[in-house]
């Protein structure tokens, strides 16, 4: 039974270090990885030896089971704790998150003058841009007054857009 608690020890232990410092242990298993989608993966091997350690060391202290019966009752707790942890790791490395916004998306998109632009000149315009209120200089060939809507047409630098005004 002590050899149980030591493997889940480990078990645990492992699992732990991969959920402090994954990526100092990412791709640790690349080598050995059957399917490529996780199933050798740091966590799942970790969740597998501590489930297996502790379920077979629980099944032989509290049914009195030979250490063959533990070692099989073990592995049933160690592959569903793997099929578990193999659940959760390819979730999250498989889940859909929004593009990083960039300022090259600007372009096409309508603004309001803040700071009139005079022709040739800076002024500023407030835009949404990814659910965020994001103020920015703005050039224009020709005078905009302030509160007109206006068109951006060239982003210049990530602070610095070209506008025309907008035929709304």
């Amino acid at each position: 039974m002590t050899a149980l608690l030591l493997i889940g020890a480990v078990g645990v232990g492992l699992l732990l270090l991969s959920l402090l410092f994954g990526d100092f242990f990412d791709g640790m298993f690349d080598g050995l990885d059957l399917e490529g989608g996780g199933l050798l993966s740091t966590e799942v091997i970790g969740a597998f030896l501590g489930a297996f350690g502790f379920g077979g060391a629980l099944l032989q202290s509290t049914q009195q089971v030979d250490l063959p019966v533990a070692l099989a009752g073990g592995l049933v707790a160690g592959v569903a704790g793997a099929g578990v942890a193999l659940f959760v790791v390819r979730t999250f490395v498989h889940m859909h998150t929004d593009a990083t916004p960039r300022s090259a998306d600007l372009s096409g998109k309508i603004g309001r003058v803040i700071t009139r632009i005079p022709a040739g000149g800076l002024g500023e315009i407030t835009v949404s841009h990814h659910g965020q209120r994001v103020k920015l200089s703005a050039r224009s060939e020709e005078p905009i007054a302030s509160g007109a809507d206006v068109v951006i047409i060239d982003v210049l630098s990530p602070t610095s857009v070209l506008v025309t005004e907008a035929d709304i």
